[in-house]
């Protein structure tokens, strides 16, 4: 199942990775057999097996003659190669994202983009696919003041580009909580974060978007700002993801106990937070304060 064109794309990656990882495991081979007659890392080989990346043409050659594939097998997985790579690059693979975004952060992207649900708990700041492009660049502006006015440009138009992914085809179900402290700061300026709460009431009548927020009155929960989002794709063979921002930097983790955690914790956040109904009327007392 296909939820966007990138979507299409890693299922195509997966397709791939499961294939050789059969015929591998048929051939009775290890990963480490494999990274050898490639000469690269084991890492390498689980990175494709699990629908990471497309092997290089030279790789598949490789692998499809050390696992003996016959014709048929060797047809269907360039098949599904040339299937994926017909979808086009999707909009993060262009070099100055590239260049920006590393790691765990890059893969946000994708992984974003395939989910068909998501939890997100933003603590201080508005969910980020809700944020309105005078927010982001306030946000930016001071958390980036020592990059180039370009680099702000690129993380901020990244941003806006993610926010399409709530208005696709199929739609994605979105579940945000954020705090009080999200809502009453001033970011920007009263016009700008104005603004931001017009849109927030907006885009809350969206049948694919909640939003709930955890007043000050709530106590211990209210000051529970550490983000982090939880990821469920189509696909009974697709496992849910975490992502969580630490000190020591962003972090996907697929560990189901990882998973469950973050679940336990959005439940309990949520137990203390506003039903939707009751945001919308407490947007709308934030915003005559302004």
């Amino acid at each position: 199942m296909s939820v966007s064109v990138n979507t299409n794309a890693i299922m195509a990656m997966q397709a791939v990775g499961e294939h050789l990882a059969q015929l591998r495991n048929a051939a009775g081979l290890r990963q480490e057999d494999a990274a050898e007659k490639l000469n690269v890392t084991r890492y390498t080989v689980s990175k494709i097996e699990r629908g990471k990346a497309f092997p290089t043409d030279e790789q598949l050659k490789t692998l499809l003659r050390a696992y003996k594939a016959t014709t048929e097998e060797r047809a269907a997985i360039r098949a599904i190669i040339n299937q994926g790579r017909s979808f086009g690059r999707a909009w993060w693979e262009q070099p100055r994202f590239r260049k920006l975004f590393q790691g765990d952060s890059y893969r946000y992207f994708y992984i974003e983009d395939a989910a068909e649900r998501i939890l997100v708990h933003s603590g201080t700041y508005v969910p980020g696919l809700l944020q309105t492009q005078e927010y982001i660049e306030a946000i930016a502006a001071f958390g980036q003041a020592h990059e180039s006015a370009e680099r702000r440009e690129v993380f901020t138009e990244a941003r806006l580009r993610r926010q399409h992914a709530l208005s696709r085809r199929q739609l994605m179900a979105f579940d945000a909580l954020c705090l009080e402290s999200a809502l009453r700061a001033v970011v920007g300026g009263p016009e700008v974060m104005r603004k931001q709460l017009d849109h927030l009431l907006t885009v809350m009548e969206r049948p694919n978007v909640t939003l709930r927020v955890i007043p000050h009155s709530a106590g211990a929960p209210s000051v529970s700002g550490t983000p982090f989002s939880v990821f469920d794709f189509p696909g009974e063979s697709n496992r849910p993801v975490v992502f969580q921002e630490k000190v020591t930097g962003e972090m996907l983790d697929e560990e189901p106990a990882e998973v469950r955690r973050a679940r336990r914790k959005f439940a309990d956040l949520a137990a203390h937070a506003l039903s939707p109904e009751g945001t919308v009327r407490f947007i709308e007392e934030i915003e005559k304060d302004l």
